[in-house]
């Protein structure tokens, strides 16, 4: 009986920016003042082969804007010191997600102490892996 021999495996390629997608997402499109949101931030590998992608918490951000994106109100960069290689086989098709508790506050680069209520109205979230930006989501904060 002959054997088949199949090949092993290739080791994954490097993921490129063309090879994945980012997304944003909150666990609901409205939350009233003074209750936290999860925000995350969803890498996807689009291509059809796996492929290795660095998904340092420093390369990755999850941002709060204005609803018309003239003001950049949170991120989650600002006060966290995360940071460190985090390399990632990411499987064709497959999402990794990322996800934080927003407070509802704002920040600012260098943490500093003032940190002002986000008011109520319409908001939308991007994130971002390196240079690979998501398309806006939008949500709303209620009174």
């Amino acid at each position: 009986m002959p054997s088949t021999t199949e090949a092993p495996p290739a080791d994954p390629v490097p993921c490129t920016n063309e090879m994945i997608a980012v997304k944003a997402e909150v666990d609901g499109p409205e939350r009233p003042v003074g209750e936290r949101m999860v925000l995350r931030l969803v890498v996807t590998n689009s291509s059809d082969e796996p492929c290795v992608r660095d998904l340092d918490p420093g390369r990755q951000e999850i941002v709060v804007w204005s609803s018309d994106g003239s003001e950049r109100l949170w991120s989650s960069n600002d006060c966290s010191s995360a940071k460190g290689a985090d390399l990632r086989t990411l499987a064709p098709g497959e999402p990794v997600s990322f996800s934080v508790r927003w407070a509802g506050r704002t920040s600012a680069a260098g943490c500093p102490e003032r940190r002002e209520t986000v008011p109520p109205g319409e908001y939308r979230l991007l994130t971002r892996v390196d240079d690979v930006i998501s398309p806006p989501t939008q949500f709303v904060r209620n009174p």
